[in-house]
């Protein structure tokens, strides 16, 4: 069966904003409700038809991750450009009153549907019965954007958001609200407490990644330093020298930074002969440029410009890079593979996009 493709001209598109040359597949526009129950794909419901959603009550396809950014006809109007728009909020009551359960995300768009639309659009939401999330992330804006009416959130800008949403979540009682880690960063915030994510059902969505991140890096850190200090006292713990650089992205630069400050904290008070230096290089995303900031969407060529300018590269004894730049068949958003990294120095570790991973090559484990 067909990939159901997506007919909307939505404002945002992060598709129409791309540049050319990336890998193939990222030029498709889908909005299928399979790719949605099995992947975690957002899909919008404005491309689905009665039998579409018949299908998916018959079956039980939950929970499905929808996008849907307005509650207002005429805001909706201008966000999809398509339309069919306002039949997908019929849509999401049948599913609801069927009990399909939904993971709703917001795409805000300062000067659009932020403020009054934005409080209209979580009060409607907060009426049904099987919504089990709804995230509020920023709109993603690259240099190739040519929609002019599309504004990036600032630091003022987010923290008046972050300030909005949390006085209505406590007004109003909203407990499935979660705003993600790019406003709290750009507005220079602390991240919520890991807590407060409770079952993290948008983490895939930027939505409390730094918090479980954060969460399983301290918790292994800790186990292995502990286990330092035991070797320490059988006399088998050696003076243990090690010379890292770790790559990041702009958006991740201070938490990253915060993370290893920590650990060097935790090695000192514990004694542990580990002298651990790392460097950390931020990578800046000029292949998208714009608002873009994220260590999944940095591509091959970004990496390799900056790590060709060091001379001494090879005098590392990792280099350590996140996984999130690879597709599930191995490939950057510029169509590159882990060889091809490779051949800039086969001191490339690649580690999954988690704190514990990050934890173990850190301290050698």
């Amino acid at each position: 069966m067909p990939i159901k493709k997506c007919r909307n001209k939505c404002i945002f598109c992060f598709i129409d904003q791309l540049p050319k040359g990336l890998r193939k597949t990222l030029y498709l526009k889908d909005d299928d409700y399979l790719e949605s129950f099995k992947h975690g794909n957002f899909i919008t419901l404005t491309n689905l038809s009665d039998s579409d959603i018949n299908k998916i009550i018959k079956y039980n396809l939950s929970p499905l991750y929808i996008s849907f950014h307005s509650a207002d006809y005429n805001i909706r109007k201008i966000i999809f450009n398509n339309n069919k728009q306002n039949i997908a909020i019929d849509y999401l009551r049948k599913l609801d009153e069927n009990n399909i359960v939904s993971n709703i995300q917001i795409v805000v768009c300062p000067g659009i549907n932020n403020g009054s639309d934005l409080e209209n659009t979580l009060d409607f939401l907060n009426m049904f019965n099987n919504i089990n999330s709804i995230g509020l992330v920023p709109v993603g804006i690259t240099n190739y954007n040519k929609n002019k009416r599309l504004l990036s959130f600032n630091n003022i800008l987010s923290a008046e958001l972050i300030e909005f949403v949390e006085k209505l979540k406590k007004l109003k009682k909203m407990k499935n609200v979660y705003i993600s880690d790019e406003f709290y960063i750009i507005a220079g915030k602390d991240i919520p407490a890991y807590e407060d994510y409770k079952d993290f059902p948008q983490i895939e969505n930027g939505i409390g990644m730094i918090a479980d991140f954060s969460n399983d890096f301290k918790k292994l850190s800790e186990k292995l330093l502990l286990q330092y200090c035991s070797n320490k006292k059988t006399g088998i713990n050696k003076k243990t020298i090690s010379n890292i650089l770790v790559l990041t992205s702009e958006y991740s630069e201070n938490f990253i930074y915060s993370l290893i400050s920590w650990l060097k904290e935790r090695i000192k008070k514990l004694s542990i002969n580990f002298n651990l230096n790392v460097n950390i290089m931020v990578i800046k995303n000029k292949i998208f440029g714009g608002n873009v900031k994220v260590m999944g969407l940095l591509s091959f060529m970004d990496i390799n410009e900056n790590l060709i300018k060091i001379k001494a590269l090879n005098n590392y004894d990792k280099i350590i890079i996140s996984d999130i730049i690879f597709n599930s068949d191995d490939f950057t958003l510029d169509n590159k593979s882990r060889e091809d990294f490779r051949k800039i120095s086969d001191k490339i570790i690649f580690v999954k996009n988690n704190g514990r991973s990050l934890a173990k090559e850190l301290l050698n484990k």
